[in-house]
């Protein structure tokens, strides 16, 4: 099961999309252009992981606690939530949206 699928947007596509729009991006710096592809070189790899790593320490309130914690802190929250829906606990998985 693809739990990430749950936070790819809030964790990956925002963040991506953000920093494109802040022209943060080089393309001869982080881009290796084949002849069928377009790589992330090394420093568009290093760019790629800390954008995510920053994006993990961020916070944001979870809607099952009320609480405000970090979105590496909700991931796990989530995995725990999935572990009680199967031993019968329902309507706790995946409540977390983005509004």
């Amino acid at each position: 099961m693809d739990v990430m699928e749950l936070f790819r947007t809030t964790l990956w596509e925002i963040p991506l999309i953000g920093s494109i729009n802040r022209m943060q991006w080089h393309p001869e710096e982080d881009f290796v252009v084949t002849v069928q592809k377009v790589w992330l070189s090394e420093t568009g790899r290093k760019k790629a992981i800390a954008l995510f790593e920053e994006r993990l320490e961020d916070q944001y309130k979870h809607p099952h606690t009320g609480q405000s914690m970090t979105y590496s802190r909700m991931v796990e929250l989530e995995l725990r939530l999935l572990e009680k829906e199967w031993a019968g606990c329902e309507g706790l998985f995946a409540q977390l949206r983005l509004r």
